[in-house]
């Protein structure tokens, strides 16, 4: 049994995942951008300085930061495609019969 088709039997699961990978990732990403062009400015304005004060180290944690958050971007993607596949093969509404000449008709 594979990953895929372990969660695709649980989609409650799946579904709860889906959602602890999005707020994941909201929160590490929402305010990496500004971070790290305030960073880069104090690197630029500061030079040596600023990397003995600790400013390559903070470059290096929101780099590892956004790593982290692309990867729970990844799981969420995951479990979307888990979920459209799993709501993709529910049956909405008329129920499908065979007819006699062997090709599938709707009901109704």
């Amino acid at each position: 049994m594979t990953i895929h088709d372990y969660f695709l039997k649980r989609p409650i699961l799946t579904f709860l995942l889906l959602i602890v990978s999005a707020l994941a990732f909201g929160f590490l990403t929402i305010n990496i951008f500004r971070l790290l062009a305030a960073n880069w400015e104090f690197i630029v304005t500061y030079g040596v300085v600023a990397l003995r004060e600790g400013a390559l180290w903070q470059t290096l944690e929101l780099i590892l930061t956004g790593i982290v958050s692309m990867l729970f971007f990844l799981i969420f993607r995951f479990c979307e495609d888990i979920l459209i596949s799993w709501f993709g093969k529910r049956k909405i509404g008329a129920e499908k019969k065979v007819q006699t000449d062997g090709h599938q008709g709707v009901d109704g």
